[in-house]
């Protein structure tokens, strides 16, 4: 079975959800595209894995809910040995040749993704004030994991944007230094 389809397992243990809401969730550690959603979601339906409700209002909306076996199928999984992280970034292969352009280019490319770190970092801080609204323990409980993911991320955040105003600097030293 593929990770996609782990995830999405993962996903339907906290509540039952549509595939746009799953989406939603596993945009938090993991890019997936809505047609590699369906197709696991479709598979994992045919395997026993999840069930399928249409919803009462929206009668295109498809709800999934978390069958018991695949429960079972989730317990099995996250006592097997996780993979190590891939890391696939662009911006640091242009990083890397970076001294081959000059200060204007530089600087524009560590703004860019200096916005995209403070973009970034206020969609997971108006996640985590989500999270601090939920006054129900056991709702509070059901989402922990969404927690840790989310304060880690911010931490990331934060830690980017301490490295941007570290390379801008750096840059500038550089660059008044070739004058």
């Amino acid at each position: 079975m593929s990770t996609l389809s782990y995830i999405l397992l993962c996903m339907l243990v906290r509540k039952p959800c549509s595939g746009y809401e799953l989406k939603q969730y596993i945009n938090l550690f993991w890019e997936a595209h809505h047609s590699q959603i369906y197709t696991a979601l479709n598979k994992l339906h045919e395997q026993g894995y999840v069930s399928v409700e249409t919803d009462a209002i929206h009668k295109q909306k498809k709800i999934y809910h978390l069958t018991p076996e695949g429960q079972l199928v989730v317990a099995d999984w996250f006592q097997e040995e996780t993979n190590v992280p891939t890391q696939r970034d662009e911006f640091l292969a242009k990083v890397y040749v970076i001294a081959l352009f000059n200060q204007e280019q530089a600087t524009s490319l560590l703004q860019d993704r200096r916005h995209h770190y403070q973009k970034t970092q206020k969609q997971y801080q108006h996640k985590m004030q989500e999270y601090d609204a939920i006054t129900d323990s056991i709702e509070k409980q059901k989402n922990l994991g969404r927690y840790l993911i989310l304060k880690r991320r911010l931490m990331v955040c934060a830690t980017e944007l301490e490295w941007c105003d570290w390379a801008q600097e750096t840059l500038s030293q550089q660059y008044l230094t070739d004058l």
